[in-house]
C-alpha cells in the first residue's frame, strides 16, 4: 500500500470517527458495531500503509548511504584497461569510476549506456567502451 491510499484510509477513518461522536441514541447496537468495523478496517489500512512507508524509507536512506560512500571516495577500487571499478561488500561494481572524476578526488559512475555510449555527469566525459569489471579481490 502506497503513502496515498494511507492517507485516504486514515481520512475514512477519521470521517468515522466523527460519525461516532455525534452518536445519537437513535442509532440501533447494529448500526453502532457496523460503524466500529468500519474504523478498525479503515485504522488497519492506515497502520499497514504506515508500515510500508517505514520500510520504503528506510530502503531509501540505505541507497543514500551507499551513494554517499560512493561519492566520497571511500570504496576500494580495482582498475581494468586503466578504469577504477568500486568494489562494495566483496562485489566489483558493474560499471567504472570516471578516470578524469577520480583524478580530481572524486569516484562518480559513468552512466548505463545511452545510445551506445557511456557518460560522467560530472566531467561530461564520454566513452563509447568501457572494460567490464575485473573479478573481486582475493
Amino acid at each position: 500500500m502506497d503513502i496515498i491510499s494511507g492517507l485516504a484510509a486514515a481520512s475514512q477513518a477519521l470521517d468515522v470517527a466523527k460519525k461516532l461522536r455525534q452518536f445519537e441514541k437513535s442509532f440501533d447496537e447494529a448500526e453502532f458495531k457496523l460503524q466500529i468495523a468500519e474504523l478498525y478496517t479503515a485504522l488497519s489500512e492506515v497502520k499497514i500503509a504506515l508500515a510500508d512507508a517505514k520500510e520504503t524509507i528506510a530502503e531509501k536512506d540505505a541507497e543514500i548511504r551507499r551513494l554517499t560512500e560512493i561519492q566520497l571516495g571511500n570504496l576500494k577500487v580495482v582498475r581494468r584497461d586503466g578504469f577504477p571499478f568500486g568494489v562494495e561488500n566483496g562485489k566489483v561494481l558493474p560499471i567504472p569510476f570516471c578516470p578524469t572524476c577520480e583524478q580530481a578526488g572524486t569516484q562518480n559512475l559513468f552512466s548505463s549506456p545511452i545510445k551506445g555510449k557511456f557518460y560522467c555527469s560530472v566531467c561530461h566525459r564520454t566513452e563509447v567502451r568501457i572494460p567490464t569489471a575485473p573479478p573481486p579481490p582475493p
